[in-house]
């Protein structure tokens, strides 16, 4: 007994002197901003884009994730207190949280984020200079972006000279023969046939393989070489991967995704397309100029 005591009393020793590791933080400075006037509040946006400053003099300043400056908004210069919310790929709108110590006073502003979306090259309908841009990010084997493609096709046959409708590819990876579907929508693009090729695909969309894919080539007499070139071609992989790419920095996740000057429609009807598109007409005519 004694022996176990002294065995048991030995152990307590040994782990209250056992040696103990210090926690470790890594850590580096991602970014400095540089302000005018004195930073009151900061706060970042749940995706990580954004940073919003708010400073002395009621400015409330939006940097990009990479420290490069964007708007600059002006508000109660009595707010000295900052929060955000909102995630556009859980479509939770995106609203700023002002407060006063001094007043008690508390503001909550929506705001509506534009994305930046480069669409040179990609195929579109319409005007190329109109005043509306539409881009829509779309999936051949979606069955609800063949009903967005008949509603763009309506808006399209009311303003023919106020919009112009851009395709984008997003391919989901839940659709297996969506991305082999787009690139072969790509290499009839290069023989400028790309709309026509839509068509076929979206009449189509529960039966792509790639059979289909040269058949509806030969249907529209395609340069069949050519064709069969271009779809395994690492030139039209690298634009199907950019815009994928594009579709992810503009908060898309799923198909289809439709940006009216780079404002994401919410609700994918007649009714709020319209109105979309008559406030960014507003803002032309107010201007001078399209508001992207």
């Amino acid at each position: 007994m004694k022996l176990f005591t002294a065995i048991v009393t030995c152990c307590l020793i040994m782990a209250f002197h056992a040696p103990t590791t210090k926690a470790a933080v890594d850590w580096e400075v991602e970014n400095t901003f540089q302000t005018e006037n004195p930073p009151l509040d900061v706060a970042g946006s749940l995706d990580g884009k954004r940073t919003f400053v708010l400073t002395e003099g009621g400015k409330l300043l939006i940097f990009s994730s990479t420290g490069k400056p964007g708007e600059t908004m002006e508000v109660d210069p009595s707010m000295d207190r900052l929060d955000v919310s909102g995630l556009a790929p859980a479509n939770y709108q995106d609203k700023i949280y002002l407060s006063s110590s001094k007043t008690g006073k508390v503001q909550v502003i929506a705001v509506d984020f534009s994305a930046d979306i480069d669409t040179a090259g990609s195929p579109f309908l319409g005007t190329v200079d109109a005043p509306v841009e539409i881009v829509e990010f779309s999936d051949f084997e979606c069955p609800f972006c063949k009903t967005a493609d008949q509603l763009l096709a309506d808006v399209l046959l009311e303003y023919p000279k106020k919009v112009k409708i851009v395709f984008k590819h997003f391919p989901l990876a839940i659709h297996k023969n969506a991305k082999a579907a787009a690139m072969a929508s790509m290499a009839a693009h290069q023989q400028g046939k790309f709309w026509q090729y839509h068509d076929l695909l979206f009449e189509n969309s529960k039966a792509l393989r790639y059979d289909k894919f040269i058949a509806f080539a030969n249907e529209l007499q395609l340069d069949m070489t050519r064709f069969n070139n271009d779809l395994v071609s690492a030139g039209i992989g690298q634009k199907l991967e950019k815009d994928i790419k594009d579709g992810q920095d503009a908060g898309v996740t799923g198909t289809p995704a439709i940006f009216i000057n780079g404002r994401q429609l919410k609700k994918r009807d007649s009714e709020h397309i319209k109105k979309m598109i008559e406030e960014e007409l507003a803002k032309t005519n107010k201007s001078g100029s399209p508001a992207k």
